[in-house]
């Protein structure tokens, strides 16, 4: 590696510290809007699988949900963008891995389904999974420690759930979800609130 490209990436490293360590990169809506929305199907999966609905019932469930959601998602990410007065390289990498995370786990989820790969039990464990890694780089990039930890929480589920598949996996997910997703956007959220105001009285100041 040449001194140019080593300084090139020493200085990638910084501008993400201080974006991360200055400014409000994530106001948690995301982790909310998903969180509520998965748990939300999830439940209504659990309860048609104990009262024997067909499959099909559930996969069109899901590809309604899951579309209509990501619709949604995308309008709120573009009004969010127009109301943030700066767009930071923090926040862009942090919007680029949910959105890689969210592309992986449709494809676990759907196509994965669709062709057998793997029995649908399964799909629970592996999303957390994921849901692990988004978590810990999302905690380090912000420089949260507790954000970032919440990671072994999903890790720890995802172990238990390869360990002891069955129909009550859904209902573990989704309690997992209320717990390290919802919780942590409801926390973000609080957070966000807080900095605003505390800018906003700098600013008057």
């Amino acid at each position: 590696m040449s001194t140019h490209e080593a300084e090139s990436d020493l200085s990638v490293i910084k501008k993400i510290m201080e974006d991360s360590r200055q400014l409000n990169i994530d106001n948690g809506k995301h982790y909310l809007f998903w969180g509520i929305l998965v748990t939300f199907a999830l439940i209504c999966t659990y309860i048609m699988l104990l009262t024997r609905a067909p499959g099909s019932y559930i996969g069109i469930l899901w590809l309604v949900l899951m579309i209509s959601g990501a619709i949604t998602d995308i309008i709120i990410g573009k009004r969010e963008s127009k109301r943030r007065r700066v767009n930071t390289y923090a926040g862009n990498i942090i919007g680029s891995l949910w959105l890689a995370s969210g592309i992986a786990m449709f494809i676990y989820g759907f196509i994965g389904i669709f062709t057998g790969a793997y029995n649908a039990v399964f799909i629970s464990p592996i999303i957390s999974t994921l849901l692990g890694v988004a978590y810990f780089t999302s905690g380090e990039i912000q420089r949260l420690k507790w954000l970032r930890n919440i990671s072994f929480g999903w890790w720890a589920g995802a172990i238990y759930l390869f360990i002891f598949p069955g129909i009550h996996s859904v209902l573990i997910f989704a309690i997992m979800l209320i717990g390290f997703q919802i919780v942590p956007g409801i926390i973000l959220n609080i957070r966000s609130r807080k900095f605003s105001e505390s800018e906003v009285k700098e600013v008057n100041v």
